[in-house]
């Protein structure tokens, strides 16, 4: 049945970076030719989005093309395509129409539509735990395959590089995740108070491309102005200015977040901010969570399920207003950047394992779709 799908897999990218590494890792591993497709952008007003739908209702595409992929004939589809973002799920959409399903789709997370829809979701423990949420049959998919983490396309990375002072990777994400949290004017100042602690490093801020409403300049003025001028913390200990450096990823030009990540001896993230654990946790990267204490709901089960297993700790480092909280059963050496716990080795996550389980249940799923 699938003789006349080209025996290749397709990426449609939103040219987001740090989504087309996972989906670029996920295709490699189906051991096929790969082919990256651009989605076609869609009008983000409710008119252009209407005037959009009534070309495509009188068909002002070109014959023989895809409407929401680029450079892509109706004629040659592939065995294989993935997407990783609900910006590109129109496109795939549009692949499992033009051929009966007959193409493996695969979607990174849990996507906008009927998930009985796509063929495959790559789906993490914190999608399971909203889809359990639902009622159990939503949480029993026969389509669904799923890991601790979400795919972060990283393997293990060889030790930082060697530098005089340590480097702490503070990454923000948009502030803002459903499954229990916001990020809070408060919390930007908690996480200020927290750096200021730190012994003497190299501070690298790192940006979401896009944030939630107003926070960048909370960051700005909160965070970023703070730590770079001579400031007292609540302790009413003085503070010389840090060493900070910015790297905002709604500009062009920034450095490959890979790379930023995997040259720091310490990450820092935000709740919020799923994707930069699990690529924390492929590099075997120290990743503390500002804002832990804070969250709600499933993410704070999630986080008590990845704290247990040691893959986050909680960031509140010694020094902080409450230090002296620090549980009396403790032995040994406090860890500097969560003194509310020892300092024991951080575990190996196993991501080649999760792509190993990923990879075999898409083959095998569409083998049993096109048998």
């Amino acid at each position: 049945r699938h003789s006349s799908l080209l025996p290749e897999t397709w990426i449609l990218s939103d040219s987001n970076p740090n989504i087309d590494i996972r989906t670029a890792k996920v295709a490699d591993a189906l051991g096929l030719p790969v082919a990256i497709k651009h989605i076609v952008a869609q009008p983000k007003s409710p008119l252009g989005r209407s005037f959009a739908g009534l070309r495509s209702l009188f068909g002002a595409s070109p014959a023989g093309r895809l409407r929401y992929v680029d450079d892509a004939s109706t004629q040659r589809l592939p065995r294989f395509v993935i997407a990783g973002s609900n910006r590109a799920l129109p496109g795939l959409l549009e692949v499992i129409k033009q051929t009966g399903g007959r193409s493996m789709s695969v979607f990174l997370g849990l996507p906008r539509t009927k998930l009985a829809q796509i063929g495959a979701l790559v789906l993490s423990r914190l999608d399971q735990m909203r889809l359990r949420s639902l009622g159990p049959a939503r949480a029993n998919l026969d389509n669904a395959v799923s890991t601790l983490l979400p795919l972060s396309g990283l393997s293990t990375a060889t030790a930082p590089i060697s530098t005089l002072k340590p480097v702490v990777a503070v990454c923000i994400g948009t502030g803002f995740e459903a499954a229990g949290f916001q990020l809070l004017s408060s919390d930007v100042d908690r996480l200020a108070e927290g750096l200021l602690q730190l012994p003497p490093s190299h501070i690298r801020i790192v940006l979401d491309a896009e944030p939630y409403r107003g926070l960048r300049s909370t960051i700005e003025s909160r965070l970023i102005r703070r730590l770079r001028e001579r400031s007292v913390d609540t302790n009413g200990v003085e503070h010389p200015p840090m060493e900070i450096e910015v790297i905002d990823y709604a500009q062009a030009g920034q450095p490959p977040l890979t790379g930023v990540l995997a040259s720091a001896t310490h990450i820092i993230a935000t709740a919020d901010n799923i994707p930069i654990v699990s690529m924390a946790a492929s590099l075997q990267r120290p990743v503390y969570i500002a804002g832990m204490e804070r969250t709600a709901d499933l993410l704070r089960e999630y986080y008590y399920v990845l704290d247990t297993k040691n893959l986050v700790r909680r960031f509140y480092p010694l020094g902080s207003r409450y230090s002296y909280m620090v549980a009396p059963e403790i032995n040994g050496t406090v860890d500097e950047l969560s003194a509310i716990r020892d300092h024991e080795p951080w575990p190996h996550y196993d991501t080649q394992r999760d792509l190993d389980t990923v990879a075999a249940f898409i083959k095998d799923r569409y083998v049993e779709l096109n048998s």
